[in-house]
């Protein structure tokens, strides 16, 4: 087996079964960060998943620059060139939308400086299912990766990772790097967001990364301004207002049941009487509902020619 073979298995190795240990280690890590007021950069919260059906932003702020790097903060503003690492923005008609598999395209452009390695975590809506390709695999590699080894892994649900290995460092057109088929809810509805992202993620084995082997100061300050600055998310949203479910509408009121107790008597009569008179100790807040019930004769007063109404209509009925 050849050098290049050798080290695609392991970083294939440290993918699939390094990132899902490490995943398991961030509920411990991240409580321990928590403790010390810090922010852990493996921190495996999905970003994309609140299914409050709103555009989600890349957090430029969850990036740590690299122990191993060995040199001051790199102020992504010294970056001069114009990088963008972006997601499909995806609209479908409401009947076109359940069920179906949409591909997202994750593309690249503007990279100046050619790169070795190449990592990224995604996150998306549990409310989607990944479709693996044919290799079984979650990401499918893009044009851009021409000439990469590369490969995926589903994480967990809602959380995958892409990476790319090349022995020679190779210059990135504008490009697809990867794409992922995401499949739709069957009961998917107009108005509703489904977002997928990146987040950086430093998950103890390989750190997300863009850069050349020999990380020079070019590939640092491209990598810094990639990952706080260049990288857009996207999203697939089914096109038209969200369904909103409407209240039903309210019984009508039991003519002459004041008090609301779902019968009509002689307590009713009596309170009616002391609601129009106005009695202070009526303490009886006059709803809607209440003073319909309570207009025996319908004509949008409450007066003591109710309360007569209400009582002769009692007492026929006593004596009918």
């Amino acid at each position: 087996m050849n050098l290049k073979k050798i080290i695609a298995a392991l970083l294939s190795c440290a993918l699939t079964c390094g990132t899902v240990c490490a995943a398991e280690n961030l509920s411990r890590s991240s409580a321990s960060a928590e403790a010390q007021g810090t922010e852990d950069s493996g921190a495996s919260e999905n970003p994309c998943n609140k299914q409050d059906d709103k555009e989600v932003r890349y957090d430029g702020s969850r990036w740590i620059q690299p122990k191993d790097w060995n040199t001051p903060p790199i102020n992504p503003k010294d970056y001069e060139g114009g990088i963008m690492f972006y997601i499909d923005k995806i609209g479908l008609e409401p009947s076109y939308a359940p069920g179906k598999t949409q591909r997202i395209y994750f593309s690249i452009t503007g990279a100046e400086d050619p790169v070795n390695y190449i990592k990224f975590h995604i996150f998306y809506d549990t409310r989607l299912t990944v479709k693996n390709n044919t290799k079984g695999e979650p990401a499918t590699a893009g044009k851009g990766t021409t000439g990469f080894t590369t490969g995926s892994a589903m994480v967990k649900e809602g959380q995958l990772a892409f990476y790319a290995y090349s022995d020679e460092a190779v210059q990135i057109p504008h490009s697809c790097l990867f794409t992922i088929d995401f499949t739709l809810p069957e009961n998917a509805e107009q108005g509703e967001m489904y977002p997928i992202g990146i987040s950086y993620v430093d998950d103890g084995i390989v750190s997300d990364c863009f850069i050349n082997s020999e990380k020079d100061e070019a590939g640092k300050l491209q990598m810094t301004y990639l990952f706080t600055k260049g990288i857009y998310n996207g999203y697939i949203k089914i096109l038209g207002e969200k369904k909103t479910t409407a209240a039903p509408p309210s019984a009508e009121p039991l003519l002459g049941d004041v008090n609301c107790d779902g019968t009509v008597s002689a307590a009713d009569a009596v309170l009616l009487i002391r609601i129009a008179a106005e009695d202070p100790c009526a303490d009886i807040p006059l709803t809607e509902k209440s003073f319909l019930a309570a207009d025996y004769d319908k004509d949008n007063l409450i007066t003591i020619l109710d309360a007569r109404k209400l009582l002769s209509d009692l007492l026929g009925a006593k004596t009918g």
